[in-house]
């Protein structure tokens, strides 16, 4: 693959990356005895002229075999007692709370807080010692000025983004170009076409989706007559995005994060299912949740920026795993 023009023990020795391991492994030890590194073997270093470039391309799981998805983002993993603390490259460091249990979110920033900056130094001097892997590349002033700009950029820790500032103060559109959800929409009709003629699908031009976070918490806890005001925003807010049908007949509703099944009858008072009531066989129902799940999986990538690149590809393929699509 050109892409990638050549492979790491051309320029960094094993024996050195794990001389080099051993040695962070004791130094970040020293600081913290619950903090552990893990070395990523498969990690390739194309350079500080190419890695960094490459760092910040998004995998585009829509793509078929697309040239990022086996991309290995970070050497390193830093990990505390019961949480990942540091994402870490030859050229760059990410804190990771992204996986972090509610009950350890206030214990990590006080732990890291206190002992971030002797972290980042051993981290600072990896980063430097990497680069005389690539001396070559530079004239000595162009590499005073690398080892510089490392040293700046690991004065501040990058966080977890951010793009929204309230749940609803903006239009789908900003977000999922109406092109974007007109060809999501031309993919699921063939998709089910392809499988049995008599699947068809509706779309909700006043569906918004306020991306993953919201998104999940709006599924989880949709309106509630009984509980919520009557004025309350996401009373009008639609659940789904599309309705899919057989011979005409609702079975499932569809949101990028949540499916509802349609009933037939009162569902308190011992109505079935419409996929039951129509007699749909269990492997056409399997094959149409792999679409919807698609469809969701897929859905994702017009909100990847809510993740690094990296933990973008690490969701991704735990969806791709979770719902049997590779």
């Amino acid at each position: 693959m050109t892409f990638f023009p050549f492979v790491d023990p051309n320029r960094r020795p094993q024996v050195e990356i794990k001389k080099m391991t051993e040695e962070l492994t004791q130094k970040f030890q020293a600081i913290d005895p619950d903090l552990t590194l893990i070395h990523n073997d498969n990690f390739i270093d194309y350079g500080p002229e190419v890695f960094p470039k490459l760092s910040k391309i998004y995998w585009d799981p829509r793509v078929p075999d697309h040239p990022m998805e086996h991309f290995v983002y970070s050497e390193y993993r830093l990990k505390g007692k019961f949480y990942t603390a540091y994402w870490v490259t030859p050229y760059g460091v990410i804190i990771d709370k992204s996986r972090l249990p509610d009950s350890h979110e206030k214990n990590l920033q006080k732990k890291v807080s206190s002992i971030n900056d002797a972290i980042l130094e051993v981290i600072r001097d990896y980063q430097v010692h990497n680069l005389l892997y690539w001396k070559d590349l530079f004239s000595q002033k162009q590499f005073a000025q690398h080892a510089l700009a490392l040293y700046k950029q690991n004065q501040q820790i990058i966080g977890d983004t951010n793009i929204w500032n309230s749940p609803f103060d903006f239009s789908d559109p900003k977000y999922r170009p109406l092109a974007a959800v007109k060809k999501n929409t031309e993919f699921l009709e063939t998709q089910l076409r392809q499988l049995d003629f008599h699947l068809t699908l509706t779309h909700d031009d006043s569906f918004i989706d306020f991306g993953p976070e919201i998104g999940h918490l709006l599924a989880d806890a949709p309106y509630d007559s009984e509980q919520d005001e009557p004025d309350d925003p996401i009373a009008t807010i639609s659940n789904y995005e599309y309705i899919i049908y057989f011979n005409q007949i609702p079975i499932y509703s569809l949101s990028p994060y949540s499916i509802g099944t349609c009933f037939h009858g009162d569902f308190f008072n011992g109505g079935i299912t419409n996929v039951k009531y129509l007699g749909l066989n269990k492997v056409l129902d399997d094959a149409i949740e792999v679409i919807m799940r698609k469809y969701m999986l897929y859905n994702k990538y017009y909100w990847r920026e809510t993740y690094t690149p990296e933990q973008f590809q690490h969701k991704i393929r735990e969806d791709k795993e979770w719902w049997h699509l590779v």
